[in-house]
């Protein structure tokens, strides 16, 4: 077979195996987005009583900001959870989305919201393998895809 045979056939694409390491730095990458958030949302709760609750005049909006703040805070890492752990469990990318969709909070979240998170994945991998990291942004890009096409659905 010659070089040109060989170039055609696809040789330089991620792998099987590049394309699992792409899906487990991003499930990663993503875990560590969640576990940011869940600390944010842990140190709003732990202000929290500085306000008291039965604060009166601009205490009572600062409280209620901290309120939505720890919640909404939660709810978006236990979401990049979720996401990371089906990016574990499925092979295909968009199984993934779909499969994260089905367990997913959306009450408070947008898909942006979730979707800008999971670009932040693919742009601050923990790796210096050029080819993981390659893979992990076309594994985000084929999830990010499914992920919205399956959020409308969802909504619908």
């Amino acid at each position: 077979m010659g070089a040109q045979e060989q170039l055609a056939g696809g040789v330089g694409a991620p792998g099987v195996e590049d394309r699992a390491n792409g899906s487990a730095l991003l499930a990663a990458a993503l875990a560590r987005e969640a576990e940011v958030l869940a600390r944010a949302a842990g140190g709003l709760r732990a202000v929290l009583d500085l306000f008291p609750a039965d604060a009166r005049g601009p205490e009572v909006e600062d409280r209620r900001v901290l309120r939505e703040g720890l919640k909404e805070g939660a709810a978006l890492a236990g979401a990049l959870l979720v996401a990371s752990r089906q990016l574990l469990r499925e092979p295909d990318p968009a199984a993934a989305a779909r499969a994260a969709i089905g367990r997913m909070p959306r009450g408070s979240l947008s898909v942006e919201e979730v979707l800008g998170h999971v670009r932040v994945a693919a742009l601050l991998p923990l790796t210096d393998d050029g080819v993981a990291r390659v893979s992990a942004a076309m594994v985000a890009a084929a999830f990010s895809a499914e992920f919205r096409a399956a959020w409308q659905r969802a909504k619908d």
